[in-house]
């Protein structure tokens, strides 16, 4: 049986800190066009080629004037009766340049025009010259950062750089992350012989996440339980990606060979975590490069992938790589929990429950995220320990929740911090 008495336990701030610790990334850009920026992050200030507006523009849909043509402060509107569209008076819109010549707008509730448009009566006077339009360069100037380097571009920023007259940007390259699913027991999904085996079903998972959060994935195929056959694909995965992500592997089975193999060809900065699931999270370093290990069931590998390999990516992209949190008001009691006070002495140790190793220790509880009829934030518990698919994606949150001996739940009412579950897309 092989020795993990030695194996080093980390709560997940230090789990995260030491991640990010092994981030040393030799972050690459490319250029992009600018309708194509949209969900990268800019590499370089995106700088106006252009004044906007480029000339005296209209504020609304209006009449444009010439200030000097009447007293307008007498207080006594014109008589309009003479005047002539084209000299006096034209019809002027919104976002488009004033007519030549032409120096101030009244917007068109105020005024009556006629049938066939060639003759109006003002309702309204103007306050001062050029009332109603906007000067050019007043939006911006040629030369003005519009949207700065570090940036995560969204629809309407890079609509924003596009009205500089800028057709293209430099963006930060999406970093590539190796994602190597292990086990014995996996199969791909489509396989017809399945007796005694189960799908791999985690590259789907990974890559959807991973290009939700602006990384590259290179999905590799199921490596077997075997240290020869687990030392040359991480090398090999080292060697094409800014960050590797070793699935399963890492527990205390027969067949469990990650945390050996990793302390052999690099350095391992953490072997497990104090939460549950997901106890066995880990991460090393091979080549310089970071190999961050996840839970093997779907379930755990999501929350797992959420708390370790996102912040990895966010700081490849020069993003904040905390998840956002939330105070919320327990809206409902989590289920499923025994602490010391309603424990016997004489309680016998369930052989299928795994023993305790000593200091805090957490379960990960998934929760609701709503609004309380007073504009409170709201957290539920969903209703399992461990959700199937379709009840854990109901769920906007996580609660570390600390378990064990002498431990007391947060009861109704209580006020909880709730880590948010990353977006996708903005």
């Amino acid at each position: 049986m092989r020795d993990h008495s030695k194996h080093v336990q980390v709560s997940r701030d230090e789990a995260i800190a030491a991640i990010l610790g092994a981030c040393r990334f030799d972050t690459r850009m490319e250029t992009v066009k600018t309708e194509d920026s949209i969900g990268r992050v800019l590499a370089e200030d995106a700088v106006a080629k252009m004044d906007m507006p480029n000339v005296l523009t209209c504020c609304m849909d209006s009449i444009a004037l010439h200030w000097d043509s009447y007293d307008w402060a007498s207080g006594v509107l014109p008589d309009t009766s003479s005047w002539e569209r084209g000299a006096d008076w034209e019809f002027a819109n919104t976002g488009v340049a004033m007519p030549e010549g032409f120096d101030t707008a009244i917007v068109i509730e105020h005024v009556d025009v006629s049938e066939d448009e060639q003759s109006i009566l003002i309702k309204a006077a103007p306050s001062a010259r050029f009332a109603g339009t906007r000067p050019a360069g007043s939006t911006f100037s040629s030369g003005d950062v519009l949207v700065e380097a570090g940036t995560l571009v969204t629809p309407l920023l890079a609509a924003h750089i596009a009205s500089g007259n800028i057709p293209e940007v430099e963006v930060v390259c999406r970093p590539k992350v190796a994602f190597l699913p292990t086990g014995n027991e996996l199969v791909c999904v489509g396989t017809l012989d399945v007796s005694r085996k189960n799908i791999e079903t985690n590259s789907i998972l990974m890559a959807g996440k991973l290009r939700a959060w602006g990384a590259e994935p290179l999905l590799f195929p199921v490596t077997p339980d075997d240290p020869e056959a687990l030392v040359a694909v991480i090398r090999q995965a080292a060697e094409v990606a800014d960050i590797v992500v070793l699935n399963a592997g890492s527990s205390k089975g027969s067949d469990d060979w990650s945390c050996e193999v990793l302390e052999e060809i690099g350095e391992v900065l953490y072997h497990q975590t104090n939460h549950g699931p997901g106890h066995h999270s880990f991460c090393a370093v091979v080549d310089g490069t970071p190999v961050i290990g996840i839970s093997g069931p779907p379930g755990g590998a999501s929350f797992t992938a959420d708390f370790y390999v996102y912040p990895a990516v966010r700081t490849y992209l020069g993003l904040d790589p905390r998840l956002k949190k939330v105070r919320a008001r327990l809206a409902a009691p989590f289920g499923g929990h025994a602490h010391g006070a309603h424990k016997k002495a004489n309680d016998a140790i369930k052989g299928e429950k795994r023993p305790r190793e000593g200091g805090t220790f957490f379960g990960i509880k998934q929760v609701l995220i709503a609004f309380g009829e007073d504009g409170i934030a709201e957290a539920t518990p969903v209703s399992s320990s461990h959700p199937n698919p379709p009840i854990a994606e109901t769920a906007r949150g996580y609660y570390c929740m600390p378990t064990g001996d002498g431990s007391v739940p947060s009861e109704v009412g209580d006020f909880i911090e709730v880590d948010l579950r990353p977006e996708f897309g903005f």
